[in-house]
């Protein structure tokens, strides 16, 4: 769905398919529209996807990150929750990277219990899968600001490759396709027009009078159901331990 589309589909909500002689002026709706996807951003899951990123350790040994201790990260990115240094070391020391990718896998295709339902097996595959995180990655201390797109290091400088798992936007177009952003923006529309019709009296040819009143409170309380779904679909349903 275009944005020209989303606007076209509010408008016909609002006016009944063209029933009522009344909408918002199109400015007006391109500004409820971007508000709402800076707002969707940050609070709706879905408005974002994981997008992963490797710096190369070069960049921590120019000028420009000496200065400022950071990195710009392009625009698209919300928020950075893993920040880990890329190490792929053997365990004994040796060139072979015993814990990597390869290994893990066939660990599962080759150790796991199939023929039995050894859950004390399982549990300890999974403990040793958690153990080989200090071996492949190793965590740095960061502070990301979405505004300024800026990733500060925090402490140590890195001196291998570094790993960024961050959250992006999705692009526009799909998330005009998503109930809750078209259900949202229509609630602000009506929100919008009933604070222009309520800024002057005024009556329909006929003598039939504007309840602007009416049309803001709907909006108002299509809103509010809007942000509690949103607010419940995004309760969190997993705990974060780290030591």
């Amino acid at each position: 769905m275009t944005r020209g589309e989303l606007i076209e589909m509010v408008t016909g909500e609002i006016t009944a398919s063209g029933s009522l002689p009344y909408s918002i002026p199109e400015r007006e709706a391109n500004r409820i529209i971007d508000q709402a996807m800076n707002w969707f951003y940050v609070n709706y899951g879905p408005a974002v996807e994981t997008q992963y990123y490797v710096i190369e350790k070069n960049w921590f040994k120019q000028p420009e990150f000496k200065k400022t201790r950071s990195l710009l990260l392009p625009d698209c990115v919300v928020t950075v929750f893993e920040v880990k240094e890329i190490t792929g070391g053997g365990r004994l020391g040796s060139v072979d990277a015993d814990f990597s990718d390869n290994r893990l896998i066939a660990s599962e295709l080759f150790l796991s219990p199939f023929q039995s339902d050894d859950l004390v097996l399982r549990t300890a595959q999974y403990s040793y899968w958690d153990l080989t995180q200090a071996f492949i990655l190793e965590r740095i201390g960061f502070d990301y600001n979405r505004n300024t797109h800026r990733l500060k290091i925090v402490g140590r400088d890195p001196k291998r490759n570094v790993f960024l798992q961050t959250y992006a936007k999705i692009e526009e177009n799909k998330l005009y396709d998503d109930w809750f952003f078209q259900r949202y923006i229509t609630a602000q529309a009506k929100i919008s027009l009933g604070r222009i019709l309520g800024t002057f009296k005024f009556n329909l040819p006929g003598g039939i009078e504007v309840d602007a009143s009416g049309i803001k409170d709907e909006g108002t309380e299509e809103l509010k159901e809007v942000k509690q779904r949103i607010d419940d679909e995004n309760s969190p349903d997993w705990f974060f331990l780290f030591h």
